[in-house]
């Protein structure tokens, strides 16, 4: 008969169940402890957060439960795994290095979840200070700075880890040093176009929302990168044009219009006598002078050439809106005064047409 002593002095792979039997308390225990911890933030701190005047503590705690509880858990772990009283060496596996390694990784991991989590809420009060403020140059460099801060972050998470695994992050600098020539030519469409958003924000051709055109493209700035800008076509496909066509390329910026241009030719036929052509004329200058969506600092009407088959009035002018379907309204109503004048003075609009003379002899 085994007695009791010996049942925890039994042996399961070098694990005896005294210290198995203490490994499972232990994981008990560090939920336990979670579920409290997740508790207090829920009920506790939260509450006490949301009584302040300002929200920036009520995103941090936000930010700060997930990754401060997987914490508790990758400790809980750690020490239950100690108190298994692992071997050192197993076989070629170093256990304790393996342990050590997977502790020092799993932790970089969650620190860096959790200063992304920090980010987040930077990014989400820089995005509500850019809203608020009058230029959209900020709205384009807000996404920037989150994506600078978050490649920075990655950078320095790597280097952490390399270093704690034992790599020589002095002599990797330095082989990056020497191999910077050859990557630099390798990515010269890269650098390009990173001094192509340079030139974007320096310059400031346009801002996200503006309608503009560069090249065949044109469409809607929905985002400016460091790479690319993204284009919203008006079919609604989306184009993303490297940064360098900006360096290129003219970009026209219809969204900086301050006013839109009305341009063309109105043809009347040959049987308009000049008494009538006067009146014409003068009638679509007071229809333009009536009408306050018009800009009245320069606009042009005048009878100028006779066609092949009309007499052509050159109509120029602009409107006050440089809003699209506003714009079309007002060049719609323009038309139809222009149609009701004619009709009021007995003036036909020409078209294409060819007068055919027989010769009788």
């Amino acid at each position: 008969m085994i007695a009791l002593p010996d049942i925890f002095n039994f042996d399961l792979l070098d694990i005896s169940l005294e210290n198995l039997g203490l490994f499972f308390v232990i994981i008990l225990l560090t939920y336990i402890v979670r579920f409290i911890f997740l508790y207090i933030v829920d009920k506790k701190i939260t509450a006490f957060t949301q009584k302040t005047s300002t929200e920036f503590d009520d995103h941090v705690v936000r930010a700060s439960k997930s990754p401060l509880g997987y914490l508790i858990l990758l400790h809980g772990f750690y020490f239950a795994v100690i108190t298994l009283h692992l071997p050192d060496q197993m076989g070629i596996v170093n256990i304790a290095n393996l342990l050590q390694n997977a502790y020092i990784l799993i932790l970089s991991f969650i620190l860096l979840f959790y200063v992304f989590k920090l980010i987040d809420v930077v990014g989400y009060f820089i995005y509500k200070a850019t809203g608020k403020s009058e230029t959209k140059l900020d709205d384009q460099l807000a996404p920037l700075v989150i994506k600078s801060l978050r490649i920075f972050v990655i950078t320095l998470g790597v280097l952490f880890i390399l270093n704690n695994f034992g790599f020589n992050i002095a002599s990797l600098l330095a082989g990056l040093g020497i191999g910077g020539l050859a990557f630099a030519l390798a990515a010269q469409d890269t650098v390009s176009n990173l001094f192509g958003s340079l030139t974007i924000f320096s310059d400031k051709p346009f801002h996200i929302g503006d309608w503009i055109r560069i090249g065949e493209f044109e469409g809607t700035v929905e985002e400016v990168g460091f790479r690319s800008t993204r284009i919203r076509r008006f079919d609604q496909a989306l184009v993303a044009l490297p940064n360098s066509q900006f360096i290129k390329n003219g970009v026209v910026n219809y969204s900086a219009m301050k006013k839109r241009r009305i341009k063309y030719t109105l043809g009347v036929t040959y049987r308009t006598t000049s008494s009538q052509m006067s009146q014409v004329i003068e009638g679509i200058k007071q229809i333009i002078k009536e009408d306050q969506r018009f800009d009245h600092n320069f606009f042009m009407v005048h009878f100028t050439d006779y066609g092949a088959y009309s007499l052509d009035i050159f109509i120029y002018c602009f409107t006050k809106t440089t809003v699209w379907n506003e714009y079309l309204q007002v060049r719609e109503d323009f038309n139809l005064s222009i149609m009701s004048l004619l009709e009021e003075l007995g003036v036909e609009v020409a078209f294409p047409s060819q007068t055919v003379f027989v010769n009788k002899t």
